[in-house]
């Protein structure tokens, strides 16, 4: 029987970690059960999501012989973990804790619910994760706030990025270009930033090419070329890494963006803004630049920097790919969150 299961939101940049976690286990001979929480779509719901997502967790694992140890990927879909898991023990995996998602909440089209509501939710949270056998989190700006709003033991946060897939590691760095292409990859157009990066980078469209991977309509713009129907990990997706020089992703609102990781394993410098664990993830004048959210001014110029100064791209390029291979091997990371469960378990 298998001992260990792997509860995965599927929702945003999450997918795209799940698949990362289900590939390295396969990779790691590591046996464990993948039970998939999707977000419905089309439709309008009464209830909250962590409230669906919870029960749709709580009957997939309920339908299995009990596990020993669960992780619940995110939060969002652990609230009923205590029924869920029965006789075994769970660990709970976060981007960002419910305080830092509810700051940031006008992007991810959330709401505060009145202070009452809001109250009996920081409740309930607090009493999953005291029943919590673990944590992990995807940086130390999450741990932070686990230990900050919520009481947790920091010895009980394992800290490990999402992370990329050994194939961006792989990816040959392009030589030198004469005119550098920028690339932007996101589904939220308007949350990660694109329209400001659009304004941005008018002023160097003579001299760079901007691409956006995303499947949200764009205006047609001099040096603009939209790429649609992107899937993670695909062949599309890896070649418009290795053809770019540049990654920038001036988000609004971000936990911690699986895109920069990818970026950076690709050998890309970055230029992002200071949201969520960003400032964690990108050392300005080591691996990118970082400029305030919504300050396009300071966004053009940061990419003036790289578009102008080749040996500047290289530099930061080599050194992020240093501190990816460091810190963000997908793989790497999830053996250790595979350890976590297997002491769980034990």
């Amino acid at each position: 029987m298998t001992e260990i299961a792997l509860c995965l939101e599927q929702t945003l940049g999450h997918r795209a970690h799940g698949l990362n976690l289900e590939q390295a286990a396969a990779q790691c001979r590591q046996s464990a059960d993948v039970i998939r929480v999707a977000f419905p779509t089309g439709r309008t719901f009464a209830l909250p999501w962590a409230l669906r997502g919870s029960a749709s967790a709580l009957q997939q694992l309920r339908a299995r012989p009990p596990y020993r140890a669960v992780l619940f990927h995110t939060q969002t879909i652990s609230l009923l973990a205590s029924l869920a898991v029965r006789r075994g023990r769970y660990a709970v995996s976060v981007d960002a804790t419910p305080v830092q998602i509810d700051a940031m909440g006008r992007w991810y089209a959330h709401r505060r619910a009145p202070r009452p509501l809001e109250e009996s939710k920081a409740a309930v949270y607090r009493r999953v994760f005291k029943g919590a056998g673990a944590f992990v989190a995807w940086s130390e700006w999450a741990a932070d706030s686990l230990v900050r709003d919520y009481g947790v033991d920091r010895a009980r946060v394992l800290v490990a990025h999402p992370g990329a897939p050994r194939s961006f590691f792989l990816l040959p760095r392009k030589s030198v270009s004469a005119r550098p292409r920028i690339l932007f990859v996101g589904g939220d157009f308007v949350r990660k930033g694109g329209p400001a990066l659009l304004r941005a980078f008018a002023p160097l469209s003579d001299r760079a090419e901007l691409v956006l991977v995303t499947d949200a309509p764009v205006a047609p713009q001099p040096g603009v070329r939209v790429e649609r129907g992107v899937r993670p990990g695909s062949d599309r997706q890896l070649r418009a890494y290795a053809e770019a020089d540049v990654f920038c992703l001036p988000t609004r609102g971000d936990c911690t963006s699986v895109a920069i990781g990818e970026a950076m394993a690709a050998g890309l410098p970055v230029v992002t803004t200071t949201v969520g664990s960003n400032a964690e993830t990108v050392t300005p004048g080591e691996s990118g630049l970082l400029v305030p959210p919504g300050d396009e001014p300071a966004l053009t110029s940061a990419l003036c920097r790289l578009v102008d100064d080749a040996s500047e791209r290289q530099r930061l390029g080599l050194r992020a790919r240093e501190h990816a291979r460091d810190h963000m091997d997908a793989r790497g990371n999830a053996r250790r969150v595979f350890a976590l469960l297997e002491d769980l378990a034990s």
